[in-house]
């Protein structure tokens, strides 16, 4: 008896895709023509080191119903003779329409009138042995038993029988012309979910045969799966290779074999493909690394997919459960100010306040968003920090730093470190890139800066102060380093030749070997010399 009842749960969840339409062809050849299908609903391949199960979806059941035709094909480098099989559902929970007698023609060859037991009336028509005249009058049919078939095989009660072999083993009709059934016992609620197919002769390496199930799982064979993933970072720069491993769940997770594919999407639907990052096989309920992938600046939501084995069933990873984020490179620029003055290395006056800024850099830049933590050091290697402060971004430009006055004469470093934010990448200010150089007042002997200096070159003589031999010197105008080294016979320069006319503040710092700095500051003014008459 056919449950019809199970036409709307499997069937109805399957629509018509589960109904061969006539003349369907046939992809999986293991299978001959039974009633409505033309080939294996199903496809069991083995190799060495798995067992894979693939549908045609061209393919329903064979009834109409619920009843599946089953292929199996051996590319393996040994023969088979047994497979085990289970679902979430009564895969052998058999009704009497089994594939010789599915209904209707065709019916496979090779099916014969089975014989009864003591118990059950002789069919007087037909003798046992004798061919089946057609699947849809006749129910007492089956495949001979396999020569290999022990003695003594038993079904559950609710397992419906067609009949009975020479060996009195009882015969369901769902078998193959090869196999037999045993084992049959509950998985999970199931009262006839799972059982093993034994095969005689032994399916040899490339060889194949065929069988029926009852009821074919919807949501594939084995236990229930679920499929979570880890990628090797969430945030990285642009051009940083990124892969993903996964992990199957369930009950027959750790015994899974079969290919796991990753895809990356650029939806958080998961229906823009971005890239194919391969397959990688399952292993102890784990798999990968994908392929590495190297994306362009965005977001992109990667998803792993497992397509099922006997052991577990298919699953799908949540979309948006992976989230990457391909960052812009940044650079991070610094500018000091203080005493007047601004640049990336500056000279002032002990006890005057400084602060620093940061401004990013990049393709992104615009949207820079994050913070800077601005770093003070003593030491030339940034080890020694003296203290730090931090400002937001906004739209690729920092808050200035808190002020900084140094308590001593000497050389301070600093450095900022950009957060990184949104679509922009870290990136931190290189040391050596900001010195800021702290001295004490002193009187150098800077030329006196109330006349025009018409845009010309003019000697320095530095006056020491007394008792301090000078090292070296460095020479700042408008806060920009323009000399800097030994006096050459106790002397230096200011060249102005070429500046356009304005304003120059030009800061002279002398290097002393007592460890100390000295500053002298004066302005100088260039202006062009009138041209005489001549007379």
């Amino acid at each position: 008896m056919r449950r019809i009842l199970v036409l709307a749960g499997a069937v109805g969840a399957l629509a018509l895709m589960l109904i061969a339409p006539a003349g369907a062809s046939a992809a999986f050849t293991q299978c001959p023509p039974v009633d409505k299908d033309t080939s294996c609903q199903f496809l069991f391949t083995v190799t060495d080191t798995e067992t894979t199960v693939e549908s045609d979806p061209g393919q329903g059941p064979y009834e109409g119903v619920e009843d599946a035709l089953i292929g199996v094909q051996n590319n393996s480098s040994k023969p088979i003779t047994s497979l085990p099989v289970s679902a979430e559902e009564n895969l052998f929970g058999f009704e009497n329409d089994g594939i010789c007698t599915p209904g209707e023609a065709p019916q496979p060859p090779g099916c014969v009138v089975l014989s009864y037991n003591s118990s059950k009336e002789v069919p007087t028509v037909n003798k046992p042995g004798e061919p089946c005249p057609n699947a849809f009058t006749f129910t007492e049919c089956g495949f001979p038993e396999p020569a290999g078939e022990p003695k003594g095989i038993t079904f559950p009660e609710g397992v419906s029988i067609n009949g009975y072999g020479k060996n009195e083993n009882p015969i369901t009709g769902y078998e193959g012309p090869t196999s037999w059934f045993t084992g049959i016992a509950p998985f999970g609620s199931f009262p006839a979910g799972s059982g093993v197919v034994n095969f005689s002769p032994a399916i040899p390496p490339g060889g194949s045969t065929y069988f029926s199930l009852e009821s074919p799982p919807v949501g594939g064979f084995g236990s229930s799966s679920s499929l979570t993933t880890t990628l090797s970072a969430t945030t990285v720069t642009q051009g940083t290779a990124v892969t993903d491993t996964a992990t199957l769940g369930g009950a027959g997770g750790a015994s899974a074999t079969g290919p796991v594919s990753f895809n990356v999407y650029s939806d958080p639907a998961c229906t823009k493909l971005v890239a194919a990052a391969g397959t990688a096989k399952l292993s102890g309920g784990k798999a990968g690394p994908s392929s590495p992938e190297t994306l362009a600046v965005g977001t992109y939501y990667w998803q792993a997919h497992y397509s099922g084995s006997l052991t577990a069933q298919a699953a799908t990873s949540e979309c948006g459960s992976e989230v990457l984020t391909v960052q812009a490179p940044t650079t991070t620029a610094t500018t000091l100010t203080g005493g007047g003055v601004s640049g990336a290395s500056i000279p002032v006056l002990l006890g005057t306040s400084v602060t620093d800024q940061a401004k990013i850099s990049g393709a992104q830049a615009a949207s820079a968003a994050g913070t800077v933590t601005y770093t003070v050091y003593s030491d030339s290697k940034c080890t020694k920090a003296l203290g730090s402060s931090a400002g937001a971004v906004i739209s690729g430009t920092a808050t200035p730093s808190a002020p900084f006055k140094a308590k001593k004469t000497g050389t301070y470093y600093f450095t900022a470190s950009y957060s990184g934010g949104g679509l922009n990448a870290p990136s931190t200010s290189a040391c050596g890139a900001e010195k800021l150089v702290v001295s004490l007042k002193a009187s150098l002997g800077l030329p006196n800066g109330n006349k025009c200096a018409s845009k010309r070159k003019f000697a320095i003589h530095p006056r020491f102060p007394k008792g301090v031999k000078i090292t070296s010197y460095q020479e700042f105008v408008n806060g920009t380093l323009a000399k800097q080294g030994r006096l050459s016979n106790h002397a230096t320069s200011v060249n102005l030749v070429g500046a356009p006319k304005g304003t120059y503040k030009v800061e002279l710092v002398t290097f002393a070997s007592n460890g100390k700095s000295y500053e002298d500051t004066r302005t100088f003014h260039t202006c062009v010399k009138k041209k005489h008459k001549k007379h």
